[in-house]
């Protein structure tokens, strides 16, 4: 397949040749295995599709590395291909420790690939799996029950109850909270906003949770001070819609079903293999139970 290209010549500098080509379409090219060449590093061709694909792979977070985008990559790319030619001329590649990491990386990069085709393009999450999830672990999908308070924080029981008093002649809670509490919410009248349980120490968590609507409570002391609450409104524990859950529960399942297709697939290669392990080559105190 024959693709238009508009290719400038940039720059010759040491054996360094760069093009930079509009491929029309990229993507179609990619899919035949067609690659366009962008660079020439001492002859060695640096490929469009090549750092297309590493570029689109590359987290946004990563990608501010880059000011100047795709041609700050390229110019790494140059580099990298300056230092493994470099490396190779001086015959690092040669030397056992480097061949044995070369090796390594090398078995790795082939499992990963292995169990990406044989594992992770297999993973198929139905409607009906997504649905008898939902249904038979309700309790993961339960939002907590959840309260709307205010909270005053005193540094002293005298302040504390000088607070409780204001409350009880009628002054308001976000009068008090704003004229006399320490906590970060009191430039908000003490809103704390919604609260599930598990947000506070277990102390605090029984007082506030154990109000009813518009209860204020008694002064509780804490590491940080003494502290007043009050209750705005309390939610019950809610079942979330499935749609609420939906990607959740894919993710559960996928993580499920790879983990399963994955142990299967081991077991099966290991029925098929010959492996010996010779126990009497190894140390005998790396062959002791961690428990021991």
């Amino acid at each position: 397949m024959s693709s238009t290209r508009l290719c400038i010549p940039l720059l010759f500098v040491t054996g360094i040749i760069i093009t930079f080509a509009v491929v029309t379409p990229l993507v179609d090219a990619m899919e035949n295995n067609e690659r366009t060449v962008i660079a020439e590093v001492n002859g060695e061709p640096i490929y469009l599709e090549e750092l297309y694909e590493a570029w689109e792979s590359m987290p946004e977070a990563y990608r501010k590395q880059f000011p100047r985008g795709f041609r700050d990559l390229l110019e790494q790319w140059i580099r990298q291909y300056l230092l493994e030619q470099a490396a190779r001329e001086s015959g690092l590649h040669k030397e056992p420790c480097v061949e044995r990491k070369i090796e390594h990386l090398t078995r790795q990069v082939l499992v990963q690939e292995f169990i990406d085709r044989e594992v992770m393009e297999k993973v198929e999450v139905s409607e009906e799996k997504i649905e008898s999830e939902y249904l038979a672990n309700p309790s993961l999908y339960t939002e907590a029950a959840r309260v709307e308070a205010w909270h005053i924080m005193v540094e002293s029981e005298e302040d504390a109850d000088e607070a409780m008093h204001r409350l009880r002649q009628g002054e308001s809670f976000d009068e008090v909270a704003r004229q006399m509490s320490v906590a970060p919410d009191a430039s908000r009248g003490g809103e704390m906003g919604m609260v599930r349980r598990g947000d506070l120490s277990q102390g605090m968590e029984e007082v506030v949770f154990g109000l009813s609507e518009g209860d204020i409570s008694p002064v509780t002391r804490s590491e940080y001070g003494y502290h007043i609450f009050m209750l705005e409104r309390h939610e019950e524990p809610r079942l979330k819609d499935l749609d609420e859950v939906r990607d959740e529960i894919i993710a559960r399942l996928s993580s499920r079903l790879k983990q399963e297709i994955f142990e299967k697939l081991v077991e099966d290669l290991k029925t098929m293999a010959e492996i010996a392990i010779i126990e009497d080559n190894i140390p005998s105190e790396l062959l002791h139970d961690g428990g021991d």
